[in-house]
């Protein structure tokens, strides 16, 4: 018999490597995590999950951008972040879908379990720099950090393979990502009524990116995925628009409805005004209940929910707000 925190951390690494062959397969649903062949087949590090962007709950004066990477960390891959990668916050400010802002961070080689990062402008001018696990100082105003932290995403994922007979298990329950995240001062934004999109590059070449939760994952077609992730906002409506009318009708909607939608969707960035404090659809705060909203947004039934209340663990009220990690 195995000792019973063993025992249970056994148990808890089964169904972790369990996700990881379900999401891999391309049966399951998630925010974005593993969203697309190529990075089904990548290690994860420049994977985006998330995206989260909300006034902070301790000065509104001030905006919360968290990007969340590397889906089931210390399980699938490890703990790092890229080194030859870039991980990029885009604002765009004028309503363009084009990125009139950006924040870069850049990770260093670890050195004793920690990495050094820098997080730069537009202009390339240094805003912070600091180590994994810290929180630094952002010039102008504002805090930094990046590490490992408890997913914030929650989520039936094995009720809806099967067949959206949800049974309120969080299936995220007990992993862990990387995140990145910054609270800066909403005057640095150009306007309160702003675009986030993130993105990660290596080698010159763009990876990933996402906006609002799920549009790649379930909107975009098999074969069209890694190029959506290729793209950018600005392009969205003329190359996928048809894409995502056709998958919505398939989902129940009608014509009309699916390009009333479809409008709605694209681009696919999350629009936040930052001088409110209102949940998703404007931004998205970790505890919103996403899942639920885009399952009544996709079936037009007002009352569906996988049961899926909450995260696993609490999420902090103060910098940097995700809940620590497993």
């Amino acid at each position: 018999m195995f000792p019973p925190n063993l025992k249970c951390r056994l148990m808890n690494v089964r169904i972790l490597m369990w996700l990881v062959l379900s999401l891999v397969s391309g049966v399951g649903l998630a925010a974005d995590h593993l969203d697309s062949p190529r990075l089904a087949n990548s290690n994860g590090t420049l994977d985006i999950n998330d995206l989260y962007a909300f006034q902070s709950p301790t000065d509104s004066n001030n905006v919360v951008l968290v990007m969340t990477v590397n889906p089931l960390a210390g399980v699938r891959s490890g703990t790092l972040f890229e080194t030859r990668g870039v991980y990029e916050f885009n604002v765009d400010s004028t309503g363009d879908a084009i990125p009139d802002i950006a924040f870069r961070l850049y990770f260093a080689s670890p050195r004793r379990g920690q990495q050094r990062f820098v997080m730069v402008d537009s202009r390339n001018r240094t805003m912070a720099s600091g180590q994994t696990g810290r929180v630094a100082r952002v010039r102008g105003g504002g805090s930094v950090t990046a590490g490992l932290f408890d997913d914030p995403f929650f989520f039936d994922l094995e009720g809806f393979n099967n067949g959206f007979q949800f049974t309120g298990v969080d299936f995220f329950a007990g992993a862990n990502v990387n995140a990145i995240v910054v609270e800066l001062p909403r005057a640095l934004m150009g306007s309160d009524d702003i675009a986030i999109s993130t993105r990660t590059v290596m080698n010159g070449q763009q990876v990933d990116r996402m906006g609002r939760p799920a549009i790649n994952t379930v909107l975009i077609p098999s074969g069209r995925k890694d190029q959506f992730n290729s793209g950018v906002p600005a392009t969205d409506v003329a190359n996928f628009t048809n894409d995502v009318v056709a998958t919505l009708i398939s989902l129940g909607r009608t014509t009309t409805d699916a390009q009333g939608l479809a409008t709605a969707l694209l681009p696919d960035h999350l629009t936040i005004d930052t001088s409110r404090t209102m949940s998703f659809l404007n931004g998205r705060k970790l505890a919103d209940d996403v899942i639920d909203a885009e399952l009544q947004l996709l079936t037009g039934i007002t009352a569906a929910s996988d049961q899926v209340d909450a995260n696993d663990k609490f999420f902090l009220n103060v910098f940097p707000y995700l809940a620590p990690p497993h």
